[in-house]
Parts: C-alpha cells; sequence; structure tokens
C-alpha cells in the first residue's frame, strides 16, 4: 500500500512539473491534448481511476498556476525606460562589492555606491532611470524586469521586526566574530562556506573559485545544511534529549539557519528536505530522499513557477541533489568501491568521490549549456576540498562560540582553522592559475544535453 501511494505521489508531483514546463512553452490547447495522451495511457495500462483523476488534476493545476503567476508579472513587467520615482521595501538581503552595493525591489534591481548601507526589510524611496530588461532575469531568487543605475536614494523607514531580520543580525554578530579572530580573505571564505554569503568575497577570488569548479561550495545549500543539523542532532542525542525536544529543536535551527542563509533556493530546497528527514525520525517512518526532492521541488514552483525556468541555483540545486539521489547508491554497489579499504579507512574518500562525481554527472552539462563553460579541473580541486568542509564549517561554529564566551580559546582554535583555510586558498590559487583551468564550448554542442539526458535517464532506470 505504502509502496503505491509512493508511486501515485511521485506520478502527481511529475504531472505538476510536466504541466508548467509545457505552460512555459504551448497554450492550454496544447495541455488539454497532452492530458488526452495521459488519459489514453492510463486506459491501456489499466490504472486507477482515481490516480489518473489525480495526475490531470496536478497537470492542470501545474499549467494553471503558471499562466496565473505569468500574466500577472507580465503586467506588471517594467516594458520600456522611464524616469520614475517609488518607494518600496528592500525585499532581499543588499550583496556588498568592491565598488558597489546591489539592492533588489519588487520588480527592480539597483546598482548604488557602496555607502550608506541599507538592509532587508528597509523601505526607500528611489528616484531615478529605470530600464527595462530584454527578459526576466534573477536576483537573489527575486524575479525582475528593470535595472537602475545609480539612482538616488533615501532611507524612508528602516526595517521592522522580523524573524528574517533577526536571523540575519544574528549571522552578522557571528560574523563579526570570525573576522576579529580570521584574517581577510580566510574570513570571507569561510563565512560564505558557512553562510552563502558571498557579500566579503572579492571578484577576483569569486573568479578564482568559479575556474575551479568550487562555486557551489560557497552557497548555501543541503550540503552545508545536513551537515550542520546531523552534528546537532548527533550533540542532542549525546545529551540524552528525548526524540521530541530533539525534533522541535532540530526544526528550529533548520528554520534560523534559512533566514540566516537568505532563503535562497538551494537552501530551501535543504530545508524542506532536512525537515522532513528529521519529521520522519520523530514519526518512525521510512525517509525517501526522491520523494522528499519531489515535494521540495513542487512546493518551491508552486510558490514561484518561474524560478524553474530563470534561476539558476534552483536548477542546479535539484540537479546535484537528484544526481546524488541517483547515482551515488548505483556507483556504490560496483566491485571497486566495495573493496574492504574503502569500507574501513577509506570510507570518507568513496563518500566524497560518490558524491562529487554523481552530483556533477547531472550539473555540468546544464552548466556548458547556460554559461558556455566548463572547469577541466573541477574533479580534481573537489576531491581536494570537500572533505575538508565539514572540518571548515564544523570549526567555524566553535570558533564563533568560543570567541564570544573565552576570547583566548577562539584564538587558538582559530589558528588551527586558518591553517586549513590557507590550504583551501592555496588550492584555489594553484589550480585557478592553470591557463587550461576552463574552457569555452560552442553554443553548436548545446543540442547534445537532450540525448545526454535521456542516456542518463534509461542509464538510471536500467540499473535500478
Amino acid at each position: 500500500m505504502a509502496l503505491s501511494h509512493s508511486r501515485a505521489f511521485r506520478q502527481c508531483g511529475a504531472s505538476f512539473l510536466i504541466g508548467v514546463i509545457l505552460s512555459y512553452y504551448f497554450s492550454l490547447q496544447v495541455i488539454c491534448f497532452f492530458a488526452f495522451l495521459i488519459f489514453i495511457y492510463f486506459l491501456v495500462r489499466k490504472k486507477e481511476f482515481t490516480v489518473l483523476i489525480l495526475v490531470l488534476l496536478s497537470l492542470f493545476l501545474g499549467g494553471y498556476r503558471y499562466f496565473i503567476i505569468f500574466r500577472e508579472l507580465k503586467n506588471t513587467a517594467i516594458i520600456e525606460e522611464a524616469q520614475i520615482e517609488i518607494k518600496a521595501p528592500i525585499i532581499a538581503e543588499p550583496i556588498l562589492k568592491e565598488n558597489y552595493q546591489r539592492i533588489v525591489i519588487p520588480k527592480i534591481v539597483i546598482y548604488t555606491d557602496r555607502y550608506p548601507r541599507y538592509h532587508y526589510g528597509d523601505i526607500i524611496n528611489i528616484k531615478g532611470k529605470v530600464k527595462p530588461f530584454s527578459d526576466f532575469r534573477s536576483y537573489s531568487s527575486i524575479i525582475v524586469s528593470g535595472r537602475m543605475s545609480y539612482p538616488s536614494i533615501k532611507l524612508f523607514s528602516p526595517a521592522k521586526f522580523s524573524l528574517r531580520k533577526t536571523a540575519l543580525l544574528i549571522r552578522n554578530k557571528i560574523t563579526s566574530s570570525l573576522q576579529r579572530i580570521i584574517p581577510e580573505p580566510k574570513s570571507s571564505l569561510l563565512i560564505s562556506l558557512m553562510f552563502g554569503a558571498k557579500n566579503n568575497l572579492t571578484s577576483i577570488l569569486e573568479e578564482q573559485i568559479r575556474r575551479c569548479g568550487l562555486s557551489h561550495v560557497i552557497v548555501a545549500s543541503g550540503l552545508h545544511l545536513s551537515i550542520i543539523v546531523k552534528t546537532l542532532s548527533g550533540f542532542l542525542d549525546i545529551l540524552c534529549m528525548s526524540n521530541s525536544v530533539n525534533f522541535i529543536i532540530s526544526f528550529l535551527f533548520i528554520l534560523s539557519f534559512a533566514f540566516m542563509a537568505g532563503l535562497t533556493p538551494s537552501i530551501i530546497r535543504a530545508a524542506i528536505m532536512a525537515s522532513l528527514l528529521i519529521l520522519s525520525r520523530f514519526s518512525f517512518r521510512l525517509y525517501n530522499s526522491f520523494n522528499a526532492l519531489l515535494l521540495a521541488a513542487v512546493i518551491m514552483i508552486w510558490l514561484n513557477p518561474l524560478i524553474l525556468f530563470w534561476d539558476l541555483g534552483f536548477q542546479l540545486s535539484f540537479l546535484a541533489t537528484a544526481g546524488i539521489i541517483f547515482l551515488y547508491p548505483i556507483w556504490k554497489e560496483s566491485k571497486f568501491w566495495q573493496q574492504d579499504w574503502f569500507n574501513q579507512k577509506g570510507q570518507i574518500i568513496r563518500e566524497t568521490a560518490l558524491s562529487t562525481f554523481s552530483a556533477l554527472t547531472f550539473v555540468i552539462p546544464w552548466v556548458i549549456f547556460k554559461m558556455q563553460i566548463f572547469s577541466l579541473v573541477s574533479p580534481v580541486t573537489n576531491l581536494l576540498i570537500l572533505p575538508l568542509v565539514p572540518l571548515i564549517m564544523m570549526g567555524g561554529v566553535m570558533v564563533a562560540i568560543s570567541s564570544l564566551l573565552f576570547y583566548p580559546l577562539g584564538l587558538f582554535l582559530g589558528a588551527l582553522l586558518n591553517l586549513i583555510l590557507a590550504y583551501f586558498l592555496k588550492v584555489i590559487f594553484l589550480f585557478s592559475s592553470l591557463p587550461w583551468s576552463q574552457i569555452y564550448i560552442p553554443s553548436i554542442l548545446h543540442w547534445l544535453i537532450i540525448p545526454y539526458y535521456i542516456f542518463l535517464f534509461f542509464y538510471i532506470r536500467k540499473r535500478t
């Protein structure tokens, strides 16, 4: 019974996503035709009538949801250059770079001077020229249609109390304590590893990280959240906390971390999946990672169907997770990885290598398709770096806490952590300096992405 329910959920979730995708390319008439084909398929395969109704309903819900949101966005989009004066809230944490500050308000991304600093939730008065984009773009997971460069900005009202603002203040407190102990650029790298906050990273260092194929490491994601949640849950078990207390504390921590990490698509996806994981532990039910991933996708796309097409962070996060879910267990069962040495001393090498290559197998073709570049050194750099990420993150937490409680202890732990971060930077500098570290892929080869993913689909289906 549970297996049939799981299969029905997957069919409904997949139908919802198909409905959204079809709505992006076709009209409602095409969706109706596709629904007719599904109806015929169910009749031929003699599927349950209830499942058929749910699948068709999911398909229409996906299409309807996309049309509603897209129509609303299109009707309010910036369509022509104009001089405007508006009052609007800042709806994403401002990004601070070497020579500018990026602010996102509804429909518009703004580039302005580094100072004065603005914060999430501030209501500002903006006066200047807005220019439309040729197509919608995503900034900090917000879909915008226009841009303003160095307009006149005045603070109308500072941000009021909110859970997200409180979480960001806590994060800033932790960040300040780390910056007092860990020198630059190591402190900025550490903060990026812990929270995915790239504000303090220089453009040069960001480019070097990108050339090494390590951008996913400095984006708050499931990797970061799973490491921290497992550590927290293990610590609570050591303290002999009850199952219900462990669940409540872990859930509140997931929620707080999601706010501190800026509610990016990858962290929202990870938060939903992590919440389902601890819920399964609390209710003593089996946890199905694919169902959790599908549910996270449905929830996020229902809230905003447009991120499926215009948010690269959302796309890469789900592809990487899907790669680990599907390919990791297949490759782990091979004779090579089942050798005694990998089951004992080399377990961390096996876990790192399999997780890395499983994710990259799904992600790399899409990165090439979207960005036309490929990092040749990414397999090596990921193997050299990823095993240290849990150690760096836990070390960052210990340094932050100890520096607040007993500063000399924070200095001592910070000195040890500084050595690991120095190694991290050395790997980045070394491999990014190689002239062949990153290559350009001509767009004429982009069509290969279709047979690639089709082959991947049948390979997984055959091996499972």
